[in-house]
C-alpha cells in the first residue's frame, strides 16, 4: 500500500472538514481510484499531482500529493 496526501480546497474542504487527508491505496492506482475511494465525483474537480494538472486516469506509482481543485465561480 502507498500513502497519498490529498489536498482539499473550496467546498471539498468544508465537506471533509479538513485541509488534507492521507489515503492508503494499492500500487499503481489512478487519480480516479483515489477519487472513488473518498467519494468525490471526478467530473466536478480537476486534479494536480505533485503540482501538475493531470487527467484523472493518471497512475500514481509512488507516494504523491494530489490537490483536488473544484470549479471556480465568481463575478
Amino acid at each position: 500500500m502507498i500513502s497519498h496526501t490529498v489536498l482539499l480546497f473550496g467546498p471539498l474542504r468544508d465537506q471533509f472538514d479538513a485541509r488534507s487527508m492521507t489515503v492508503e491505496m494499492r500500487e499503481n492506482c489512478s487519480v480516479d481510484d483515489v477519487l472513488n475511494h473518498i467519494g468525490v465525483d471526478s467530473s466536478i474537480v480537476k486534479a494536480a499531482v505533485n503540482g501538475t494538472i493531470v487527467p484523472s486516469s493518471t497512475l500514481l506509482p509512488e507516494p504523491s500529493e494530489i490537490a483536488l481543485l473544484p470549479p471556480v465561480s465568481g463575478g
